[in-house]
């Protein structure tokens, strides 16, 4: 590998504006550009190409992204799938059959058989898949040396949150129908948030989770109401070794804190409780429209965070410390989660080996 990790894009519609500005910065990153598949439909090529030309990357259309180097006449070390989350795992799977390293946005499927693919595909070649995630966010980081220091004793329960204030819908999503459109999305804020819940839990404990009792619904946003998918839920852990979560989650019209989402985690342990914020430190501003908090955004510090990890791994020619088995793991979650909803009952998590030596 040269001295610079050369990165290119497949499909840049979801949150690849923001990967790209924390790439460019990174001294370390060489950008190639971004591809589109040629069949994709034409607001998804607009969008692409409007994203590559914004970040003054090189841009292309592509019957196969495996041939993404060809395409942007460059050799590449490393491809992030930024499409929308019903193309991460065929896009991410083609990339890495083809023997390339991948870094996959969240979710990394939105199906179980398509993570354990990819998995599979994964494991064959030898090849990194890396997933975005929240789990270098400084708080969680902190709250998880305390643990190890035993500040707290023994983990019993964690009681989590994560809400996205409606206000912010129109301009923290590229567009809104990647997060209601089942056929972009694969579902609602379940999918999209409950996997960072779910992190956090496993992160913070190391233990799995076990089962999974879930009520969700469309609530407070017309958008979500039409599409049929909800908005909100709660959702209720139990871990392995008697550990329990709690987790709130959802879009809200608007919620706490200075940013366009906010989250928390309070840990109960046999000798003590500590508490992780992501909006803290903040300032309080106060005028005419009352007190308002200022506060850095806690998903792009979380991601900044990861993709520094990511280039630090593959530069050292080691893997990133959360790949496919983790983040499958957490889409077991997820999935038993709308099982949950579904039959209105407590229901089991889905765990089975994608590889010999790797339990997820």
């Amino acid at each position: 590998m040269t001295a610079a990790l050369r990165v290119a894009f497949a499909s840049a519609v979801r949150h690849a504006a923001d990967y790209l500005r924390i790439l460019a910065a990174d001294e370390r990153v060489e950008l190639v550009g971004v591809v589109e598949e040629a069949g994709a439909p034409g607001w998804v090529r607009d969008d692409s190409r409007a994203v590559a030309e914004r970040a003054g990357v090189a841009w292309a259309e592509v019957a196969d992204v495996a041939s993404v180097g060809d395409a942007l006449g460059s050799p590449v070390d490393l491809v992030v799938v930024c499409s929308e989350p019903t193309r991460h795992a065929r896009l991410a799977t083609a990339l890495v059959e083809a023997g390339l390293d991948v870094l996959v946005d969240k979710p990394v499927a939105t199906t179980l058989a398509d993570a354990d693919r990819l998995a599979e595909v994964a494991a064959r070649t030898g090849r990194t898949c890396a997933v975005v995630n929240r789990t270098h966010a400084p708080a969680l980081r902190r709250l998880r040396a305390w643990v190890d220091a035993g500040h707290v004793g023994l983990p019993r329960h964690l009681d989590l949150e994560l809400l996205a204030s409606g206000a912010h819908f129109a301009t923290s999503v590229e567009r809104p129908e990647l997060v209601v459109d089942r056929a972009l999305s694969g579902g609602g804020e379940l999918l999209n948030f409950l996997g960072y819940c779910a992190d956090a839990a496993h992160h913070l404990t190391g233990l799995r989770t076990v089962e999974v009792h879930a009520f969700a619904g469309a609530l407070f946003l017309e958008p979500h109401r039409a599409a049929d998918v909800e908005d909100t839920a709660v959702v209720t852990l139990e871990m392995e070794r008697g550990v329990t979560a709690t987790i709130t989650l959802g879009r809200v019209p608007f919620a706490p804190g200075g940013t366009p989402t906010t989250s928390s985690v309070r840990m109960l342990g046999s000798h003590g409780h500590a508490v992780a914020d992501d909006d803290a430190p903040a300032v309080s501003r106060f005028g005419p429209g009352g007190r308002t908090a200022i506060a850095a955004d806690a998903g792009q510090v979380a991601a900044a965070a990861y993709l520094r990890h990511v280039v630090d791994a593959l530069l050292a020619g080691d893997r990133p410390d959360y790949g496919i088995e983790e983040a499958r793991a957490t889409l077991a979650v997820i999935d038993a989660a709308y099982r949950s909803v579904e039959v209105g009952d407590v229901v089991a998590v889905e765990h089975r080996t994608v590889h010999e030596g790797t339990r997820v």
